[in-house]
């Protein structure tokens, strides 16, 4: 939910709750003043009505008798049955003739009841009315003016007290708008808090998450399921920071293979260095006092610095094909005639080493290949030389498998060499590995070879794997894109 429908929602709630909760609370404020102002509980709005209604009834019935009969009312046994009556009703009852009391209630009070008789006689309109008045004491009245046989001039008062009416409602009025303030109040703190919480929390969390960065602490973890825009800054910020923690890690790495690249050039290079400065130092010092030995020590040096001059190439090789600063140059090539051109250029020499070379080929003659051919070649060759420099079997060989798989093709280069140990498999393409951990580099080698041809194979758009045995042999496997009848694709680096 998005913090515009929350902000609306809550809007809306502060406005519909303090409704509904005022409807509640006037039901429940009207039973509880029933008490306070005198009312009992028993008794519902109807039944106040039914007692209204008998008052103006009474009030009717006597008017009607001043009519048929005014003289009635100077009965006083007549008027104190009247009173008895209306006093059941919580009311009384008044009777003046020529402005004086002759009957009163005793529930009102007879000077201030004289006092308004007296008012009334100074007013000028002395019609006939029927109305409804209240003096000081919260009593109000239906009055009716008429006249006895005698020509005196009467007025005939019915009384009923409000009090208890106007105390309910000053109570219930009182109670009413206290609690509603409160209820108002209570539900625009709760939902204030509700919605100010599901902002504040995440920005709490964004804040610690900060912290954290700015300490160089970036394994912390910010968790946060609102789906509104607090909650998506969240997320992306808890992605940035595993962005950040993964790069942190590949750059440690980096640091360390960085080092490891760095022990292994020195270590590549001081053991030829070594053995070049041994044989030199022999020389100088007439050990090789023969000319069979000092050709010999000539050919020691020279072989060093072969070996130091082919570790260099593919240690450039490899520094500039990692950072993109090797050309490719892809072009169709005949797969079948490519493969057959490394076995002729190499069997002579696997030959002399006791090792055969043997192919299959599943695939049309013509099948065609992306290629960037010079870069394949050293691939095939660095393969062949893994081969050569970790063949232990008297009768060598080395097999090249080509299978069709659809839009691609599958390269194997087997050898039943001395093979690779599991744990070691993995590792192989490394820079500088060797499966021998004494890192023994009697078998020569730069320990680049594999790790140049996977980074070949891969900027061909295929995979390179290895597949080993150890004591039976190891298998080299890559991936070629095809380009076939029907499949032909327009190479852009061309």
């Amino acid at each position: 939910m998005s913090i515009k429908i929350k902000l609306l929602l809550s809007n809306i709630l502060m406005i519909m709750i303090p409704l509904i909760s005022s409807l509640i609370l006037a039901v429940i404020l009207i039973g509880v003043n029933f008490d306070k102002t005198g009312f009992e509980h028993h008794k519902t709005g109807d039944q106040f009505d039914k007692v209204a209604q008998e008052i103006f009834k009474e009030f009717i019935t006597i008017s009607n008798d001043t009519l048929n009969n005014p003289d009635k009312l100077k009965d006083l046994a007549y008027l104190k049955s009247v009173d008895d009556k209306l006093k059941s009703l919580n009311s009384g009852i008044g009777f003046v003739v020529n402005n004086n009391i002759y009957y009163l209630s005793e529930k009102i009070d007879r000077l201030k009841f004289q006092n308004k008789i007296s008012t009334e006689s100074r007013s000028e309109d002395k019609s006939y009315k029927e109305k409804h008045a209240k003096d000081h004491d919260n009593i109000q009245y239906f009055n009716h003016d008429f006249k006895l046989s005698t020509g005196e001039q009467c007025t005939l008062y019915i009384f009923f007290d409000i009090s208890p009416i106007r105390k309910f409602v000053s109570s219930f009025m009182s109670d009413f708008m206290k609690y509603f303030l409160l209820i108002v109040l209570f539900t625009n703190g709760v939902l204030t808090f509700i919605v100010s919480q599901s902002i504040v929390k995440p920005l709490r969390k964004l804040k610690y998450g900060v912290e954290q960065i700015k300490d160089g602490n970036l394994s912390f973890e910010i968790s946060e399921k609102s789906k509104d825009e607090v909650g998506a800054v969240c997320r992306a910020f808890e992605e940035m920071r595993q962005r950040l923690k993964d790069a942190l890690e590949q750059q440690l790495r980096y640091d360390e293979e960085r080092n490891e690249f760095i022990a292994s050039i020195t270590h590549d290079l001081k053991t030829p260095i070594t053995s070049i400065k041994g044989h030199v130092e022999g020389l100088r010092d007439g050990i090789a006092d023969t000319p069979e030995k000092n050709d010999k020590y000539l050919d020691i040096v020279y072989k060093k610095a072969v070996d130091m001059d082919r570790l260099i190439n593919d240690l450039t090789f490899y520094s500039n094909q990692a950072l993109k600063k090797i050309p490719f140059n892809f072009s169709k090539a005949n797969l079948k005639i490519f493969i057959e051109d490394m076995m002729d250029e190499y069997q002579i020499e696997l030959e002399k080493l006791g090792i055969s070379i043997a192919s299959s080929y599943d695939l049309d003659d013509n099948t065609m290949v992306k290629a960037d051919v010079e870069k394949l070649k050293r691939v095939i060759a660095n393969i062949f030389e893994n081969s050569i420099k970790y063949m232990d079997k008297e009768e060598g060989h080395i097999n090249i498998d080509v299978q069709d798989k659809g839009n691609k093709v599958l390269i194997g280069i087997q050898d039943n060499g001395e093979g690779i140990k599991e744990e070691y498999l993995p590792n192989i393409f490394n820079r500088f590995y060797r499966a021998d951990p004494s890192r023994n580099t009697s078998k020569g080698g730069s320990g680049l070879g594999l790790a140049i041809a996977s980074q070949i194979i891969e900027e061909h758009g295929g995979k390179i794997w290895a597949e080993s045995e150890f004591g039976k042999g190891t298998g080299i496997y890559f991936e070629l894109e095809k380009i076939g009848e029907g499949n032909e694709k327009k190479d852009s680096d061309n």
